[in-house]
């Protein structure tokens, strides 16, 4: 019997998340609560084991609002803020569980992380905290963490690149993208499961796929399920849910739980 894999999204806003700093909902209705939403990330367990993929700035409340106690492994997109900032409230997650957490991250990831939170790896005599994680690098290849299957998927994202996964072959996580390196990347995942797709905003953006890019993708790949993130407050709720779930693409949300 093929174990279940269970999804969790913990946020699926983009840097500014939605409502922006004073206030600002822009496009979306600020009395639906699948509008509020904080900075990306989600949390992946099937038999007991976990992988958590990025700490956004928003983690600690993340954690709390979705009753996660314990992470068995992280695994970093990319090094921007909004996906790493939040490392830090890994040290309640490893201080009460009494263990290292392994984190998995490509060079220029790990370098960011390294340097600018030395304290998570190294003790010091300067902050004299007991380092939580265990470093990682992440290589190009395929690799199997905390019981999954996982593919790496080096994509372009503006002047850097990121990573993007699949999971067991039957989730794919693809956020901050402006184009995939691989040509055959979409017939790859055609009609998989169920697929995390990254969607800024309507307009171009120079690290980030133009909505109708996006939307394109996702109908291409037909995946069993399509779930938009990211999203800026450009971009409305229900209004894209009545515009995409027929093709069964639909926006994500906080707190959304999917098992597959």
């Amino acid at each position: 019997m093929t174990e279940k894999t269970e999804i969790n999204v913990l946020g699926c806003g983009s840097s500014f998340g939605v409502p922006l700093s004073h206030d600002i909902w822009g496009n979306c209705d600020k009395s639906n609560p699948k509008n509020n939403r904080t900075r990306p990330s989600i949390f992946i367990k099937k038999a007991g084991k976990s992988i958590l993929i990025d700490t956004s700035p928003d983690l600690r409340k993340q954690l709390i609002d979705n009753k996660i106690d314990n992470v068995g492994s992280v695994i970093y997109t990319h090094s921007h803020a909004d996906h790493i900032h939040g490392i830090n409230d890994l040290r309640t997650i490893a201080l009460i569980n009494r263990k290292k957490i392994p984190i998995y991250a490509d060079k220029i990831t790990l370098e960011t992380l390294q340097t600018s939170f030395s304290y998570l790896f190294t003790k010091s005599t300067t902050h004299g905290y007991e380092p939580i994680l265990n470093a990682n690098t992440l290589n190009g290849d395929n690799i199997e963490i905390e019981g999954f299957k996982i593919e790496i998927i080096r994509q372009n994202h503006g002047n850097i690149d990121s990573y993007g996964f699949i999971f067991d072959n039957k989730i794919a996580y693809n956020l901050d993208i402006k184009y995939f390196y691989d040509e055959n990347y979409l017939d790859k995942i055609d009609g998989i499961q169920c697929w995390f797709l990254g969607c800024l905003r309507y307009d171009e953006h120079p690290s980030h796929a133009s909505y109708s890019e996006v939307i394109d993708w996702a109908k291409k790949v037909n995946a069993n399920q399509t779930y938009l993130s990211h999203m800026t407050a450009h971009i409305d709720y229900e209004t894209e849910y009545k515009k995409l779930s027929n093709n069964r693409i639909y926006p994500a949300y906080d707190g959304l739980k999917i098992t597959i």
